[in-house]
Parts: structure tokens; C-alpha cells; sequence
């Protein structure tokens, strides 16, 4: 259980800094994509995005949004955390959550890349394709990782209806 209690507070302190990041983040955008004095460039995932055009700002938008959904995956993460703690492992809400978290993963993932694909398309012309490894930041890893949870998900399903037949015969 000491692992369990890592976890947590590396979740607990990963959750607070981001979410006073998050709150300075929703302050700076709306400055940042109503101003339009403010063309101070912004780099995303090695894409250098300066906000002068629509498509610009969309693509910044739809990259805070992909990272607001993580961070909202890692709070529901905690909440299965905090039912591990109390030993209430194969609670419905468990299963729901890690669903959910699979699914937030997995969206934050797809809206991240395909917005830069996008942007990459249309303001270069081109199609690029690029295999990061060893990275977390892969799109495939964050793919792999929703779907690893979802795939958890079912695991722990199955094991709720094992365990209540059990609970059952005897």
C-alpha cells in the first residue's frame, strides 16, 4: 500500500500545480486570442503557432482543451486512487471511471494531433508523419494508454461478476 500512497500524492501535487497553471492559463488565452496586439508566438509539440489568423487561434484553443480533458482524466484517476485507499476496489464507479479515463486520454490525444496535422496542412502544404520513440508524448503511447485503460476497464468487469457469483454460491 505505501505505493498507493505514492501514487496519490504524486497525482495530489501533479493536480494542484496543474490547476494553478490551468486557472493562469484560461486567463492569459482570453487576452491571448482577443488581443490582437498580442502576437507573441507560441510552440506546441515543435510547432511554432503565432495567433494572427482564426485557424491560428482555433488551433491554440483546441490544444488547451486537449489539455484540460488530460488534466481532467488525472482527477478522475485520483478518484479511483482515493477508492483503492479505502479498499473499495470493484465499485461500479471504479470501472465508469477508468472507462472514462481511457476515453479522455484518447480524446485529448486526438485532438491535440489532428489540430496540428491540420495546421501543418494547411499553412505548410504538406503531409508529415513523424515516429517519436521513447517519448510520452507519442501519439501511439497516448493511444496505447487510453486504450490500456479501457482494456482495464473490462478486466475489472468481468472481475466484479466473478466475484459476485462467488459471493453467491457460497
Amino acid at each position: 500500500m505505501k505505493k498507493l500512497q505514492i501514487l496519490r500524492a504524486v497525482l495530489d501535487f501533479f493536480w494542484f500545480f496543474s490547476l494553478i497553471s490551468g486557472i493562469g492559463i484560461l486567463i492569459l488565452l482570453t487576452f491571448y486570442l482577443f488581443d490582437s496586439n498580442m502576437d507573441i508566438p507560441v510552440k506546441i509539440k515543435g510547432n511554432v503557432i503565432t495567433p494572427t489568423t482564426l485557424l491560428s487561434k482555433l488551433i491554440i484553443l483546441a490544444n488547451v482543451i486537449s489539455g484540460f480533458l488530460f488534466l481532467y482524466s488525472i482527477y478522475v484517476l485520483r478518484k479511483v486512487v482515493g477508492y483503492f485507499q479505502r479498499k473499495e476496489i470493484f465499485k461500479s464507479e471504479v470501472i465508469e471511471n477508468f472507462n472514462l479515463i481511457g476515453k479522455l486520454v484518447i480524446s485529448s490525444s486526438l485532438i491535440s494531433h489532428l489540430s496540428l496535422f491540420i495546421f501543418t496542412y494547411i499553412n505548410r502544404g504538406t503531409v508529415g508523419f513523424s515516429i517519436e520513440f521513447g517519448s510520452y508524448d507519442s501519439f501511439l503511447i497516448s493511444i496505447s494508454l487510453g486504450l490500456f485503460f479501457m482494456v482495464i476497464s473490462e478486466v475489472f468487469k468481468i472481475a466484479k461478476n466473478i466475484k459476485e457469483e462467488n459471493e453467491l454460491t457460497i
